[in-house]
């Protein structure tokens, strides 16, 4: 399998901060990457790959976006829908309303001052997931019931996160047959990586910055950050150029990504 380029985000609009990415930024990130020969794949695709040891080739990047806010549907999406990229939403479960939206013109919120309970408008209701899951191009899974951090030792609320978050991804998405995690601000430890196939996951992903190499510990796929943390739109463009043009060679990357990220190998 040659590498695979997980490439995360979080927020779409005009505020700026280092989670977000404008419109037009993330419109023109797409196109850089398909000027590069990439490709996109599906969520389904990449799980082919990565439990049916499938092969799909050079080049291949996934889209993925962390914590299911509205500004996705508001922002992301008709640009998804446009240039028809498919991508995968890891969702904290206890923020998803099956009530209609009153207010559609929020106002942009940079990501340090949100509150996971109390922001609730800010996040994807059940109507929104299930509209652009029907596209076709949307895939969701799990992000945790409550953003908890699972770099914890009290396995009873580890389980109750997992569980309850995978509960209600299976409830949403009764045929789902494969169920991936998405470890909330990249934190995990030996507790957590051991407790995923007990509470029903396949796989998980993490921060780790790096691509998905053959013979990867498949509880925590590495994943590389897009989200604009510069104002300046060449600097951006080469950074994500840079990246993905490094963590697409199976041994310069695979090497770059370790000496980057030593912390994470004192987990087993």
């Amino acid at each position: 399998m040659f590498p695979i380029c997980i490439c995360t985000l979080h927020h779409i609009h005009t505020q700026s901060d280092s989670l977000t990415i404008s419109p037009t930024m993330l419109q023109k990130a797409i196109l850089r990457i398909f000027d590069m020969g990439f490709t996109f794949i599906t969520y389904g695709e990449f799980i082919e790959a990565i439990l049916q040891n499938k092969n799909i080739g050079k080049k291949k990047v996934l889209l993925t976006f962390d914590d299911g806010y509205f500004d996705l549907y508001r922002f992301g999406f008709p640009i998804l829908k446009e240039l028809r990229i498919p991508a995968v939403c890891f969702l904290i479960t206890n923020t998803i309303r099956d009530s209609k939206r009153e207010i559609y013109d929020l106002e942009p919120k940079l990501h340090k001052n949100f509150n996971y309970s109390n922001d609730l408008e800010y996040f994807l209701n059940l109507s929104e997931i299930l509209e652009m899951h029907a596209s076709g191009l949307m895939e969701f899974d799990s992000h945790s019931a409550t953003h908890f951090s699972c770099n914890s030792e009290d396995t009873e609320r580890l389980k109750q996160e997992l569980t309850h978050s995978r509960d209600k991804i299976s409830e949403i998405f009764p045929h789902k047959k494969y169920f991936g995690f998405c470890f909330p601000r990249g934190d995990f430890n030996t507790n957590a990586l051991n407790l995923l196939s007990t509470c029903g996951y396949d796989f998980a992903f993490s921060t780790i910055d790096g691509g998905l190499c053959k013979g990867d510990d498949l509880r925590r796929i590495r994943r590389i950050d897009i989200s604009q943390s510069t104002r300046k739109e060449a600097d951006y463009l080469f950074r994500l150029s840079k990246k993905l043009n490094l963590y697409s060679y199976p041994l310069l990357g695979n090497l770059y990504s370790n000496f980057r990220n030593r912390k994470f190998h004192r987990v087993p």
